[in-house]
């Protein structure tokens, strides 16, 4: 069952890499549903419940934020993670994981992809931190390359742009 656990992560992980190579946040959230839903079955496959929920649950945000940003909703997916990590609760790491859906709950009601990019490192942060008390190699490095994912995308669109378009003084 790792194998099988550590494989939907592995395809999660092409999801993750392929997401923020995009601009548009319609594109970037499709992939994040996608790759979600699968990390999800990967922790309930290793047992890890609250982690599973919250994927879960992050899965049902992304869909819904495809098409409608309400911030009312945003409350809404914040109130039923905290529900989901109590009725859940398994190690005291189970904190990092809520701590990350919180944030990238706020990430996915952002309107500007910068803003969205932004609270998505943070909140992967929180993951991999997750990730490594979970003891699971491939989901580490699956939050890890999406770190670096989002990183060169925020690099692509906006640090590299803004370098090119300012003009060059010779000394």
């Amino acid at each position: 069952m790792f194998l099988i656990a550590q494989s939907l992560v592995a395809v999660a992980t092409l999801l993750d890499l392929a997401s923020f190579q995009f601009k548009s946040r319609r594109i970037i959230l499709s992939c994040l549903f996608t790759s979600v839903l699968l990390t999800s079955a990967h922790f309930f496959i290793l047992g890890y419940h609250s982690a599973g929920c919250l994927m879960f649950i992050a899965a049902v945000r992304y869909f819904y934020c495809i098409y409608y940003k309400h911030t009312w909703a945003m409350f809404g997916f914040m109130a039923v993670s905290c529900l989901a990590v109590y009725f859940t609760w398994q190690d005291w790491f189970s904190a990092f994981a809520l701590v990350a859906t919180l944030i990238q709950t706020i990430a996915s009601f952002q309107n500007r992809d910068l803003h969205l990019r932004l609270c998505m490192v943070v909140g992967t942060s929180f993951w991999i931190t997750h990730n490594i008390f979970a003891g699971s190699p491939v989901a580490i490095l699956m939050e890890s390359l999406f770190l670096s994912s989002n990183l060169l995308g925020l690099y692509r669109f906006y640090v590299g742009k803004k370098s090119l378009s300012e003009p060059q003084t010779q000394p």
